[in-house]
């Protein structure tokens, strides 16, 4: 069951650093937009790839619920989940996906290297430890909005840490049976699913099936997780790569495939860098019509997290609880 679908701001994105690239920027800017929108897609493309493999697979389970680009945030602290899984014995299967360009190299230390498209490997920060990182922020939330109910005291949910890479790149591992949670992107179902199913023993049935919630219970969790979403801020590109004016008056004439007829100015540029009400509006919802609702509407359960037990509603239904 998909709870919560992928994020499609990149598309946006893409169009505005299209936009930059059709304005007469200096070599240097050019080059820095370039490798931005380099990274934007090839990210975008692991991460569609293993969203689809997960939605084919997992769509029309009932017992499983899938939830895409989710953005935690608690403070300061923020986690971007890229998939997560729940099972109805409350296990939590936290995915960071990377795209490396040849794979990656992972000592017996655990420290990861990446291999480019040439000369050595680099060393790069653990995705282990990033994805770890994720879950305790997860873990934090599912806590303090008390997520998860209580059976006398048996509900222990457990987390999975898994990192995805490319399909097409390598995995070198110290021993052959080491980090086994790092795997490639298309054979997570055949290597972690299916392996968590056969090693479900008759021991871990009797000891963990008492706490098997049901699966309204099971949707319910993974809605109110996903209310909890905050997008990411929309980056200002000019204001990161330094782009002047100057650059911006001299632009050129857009691609027709990005704006159709209508060339580029300085006003079109500088609209862009703001999200528009609806993309904002659309990317929280109420937890109990499901519609589309505002920050300030989520902002105003959030921060009353006694009154909406961590939840967000629209307006209509926080009638519903008294003050």
């Amino acid at each position: 069951m998909i709870i919560k679908e992928r994020d499609t701001t990149w598309r946006k994105k893409t169009m505005e650093l299209d936009l930059l690239l059709s304005c007469n920027l200096t070599p240097e800017h050019r080059r820095l937009v370039e490798q931005e929108k380099r990274n934007l897609q090839a990210g975008e493309s692991a991460e569609a790839q293993v969203a689809y493999d997960l939605n084919f697979r997992f769509r029309e389970y009932k017992n499983w619920v899938v939830l895409h680009d989710l953005r935690l945030v608690d403070g300061n602290d923020v986690a971007q989940i890229d998939h997560l899984l729940i099972v109805r014995t409350l296990d939590f299967f936290v995915l960071e996906t990377k795209n490396y360009a040849r794979g990656v190299r992972i000592s017996p230390q655990g420290e990861f290297e990446a291999y480019p498209k040439e000369g050595s490997p680099y060393p790069i920060d653990s995705p282990v430890a990033q994805n770890d990182r994720h879950i305790m922020l997860l873990q934090r939330l599912l806590k303090r909005y008390k997520a998860i109910p209580r059976r006398m005291g048996l509900t222990q949910p457990i987390f999975h840490n898994y990192v995805m890479i490319s399909g097409r790149g390598r995995i070198d591992r110290p021993t052959p049976d080491s980090f086994s949670n790092v795997i490639k992107g298309d054979l997570f179902y055949e290597n972690a699913v299916r392996t968590f199913q056969k090693t479900f023993t008759f021991l871990d049935a009797v000891r963990r099936l008492p706490q098997a919630i049901g699966r309204n219970n099971l949707q319910s969790i993974g809605q109110q997780i996903a209310s909890w979403h905050q997008p990411a801020p929309y980056p200002d590109y000019r204001k990161r790569f330094g782009i002047t004016e100057d650059e911006i008056r001299g632009a050129s004439q857009a691609p027709y495939s990005v704006f159709g007829n209508q060339g580029t100015d300085s006003s079109i540029l500088r609209t862009q860098s703001k999200p528009s009400e609806d993309t904002t509006k659309s990317e929280k919802f109420c937890f109990q019509c499901r519609a589309p609702i505002s920050q300030e509407e989520a902002h105003f359960c959030f921060t009353r997290k006694d009154r909406f037990g961590g939840r967000a509603y629209c307006r209509a239904h926080q009638k519903q609880f008294q003050q």
